[in-house]
């Protein structure tokens, strides 16, 4: 610990916050809890339907991709539209999973 912590150190426990800033934070702090264990339960009831719903549609459109695009060769069939729609709907799920895991993650003083 060098000389700059040590000084932070004692000039926060020289100064205590008053009690109604602490209060204050504290009801801050609740609510945001609230609110994020809110949006998580929410997005983890609904993970379910969207990765049965997605991947399937993902999974097809990449077999009909394969199979009308590049093996049969219809020349109007939209190969890479198919394809990058395939793409985008996988996509889409593991945006899906970034936004719980930012949800379901405690904030970083929390964690021991």
């Amino acid at each position: 610990m060098d000389h700059l912590d040590f000084e932070i150190a004692r000039c926060r426990q020289a100064r205590p916050r008053p009690v109604a800033m602490r209060l204050a934070s504290a009801v801050f702090f609740v609510a945001l809890q609230a609110v994020r264990l809110t949006c998580c339960a929410v997005l983890i009831m609904l993970e379910p339907v969207l990765r049965a719903t997605l991947i399937p549609i993902a999974f097809m459109s990449f077999l009909v991709t394969l199979l009308f695009g590049f093996l049969i060769g219809a020349p109007r069939f939209p190969r890479w539209g198919m394809l990058a729609f395939s793409v985008g709907t996988l996509m889409v799920y593991w945006l899906y999973l970034g936004l719980m895991s930012l949800f379901m993650t405690p904030p970083p003083t929390h964690r021991r």
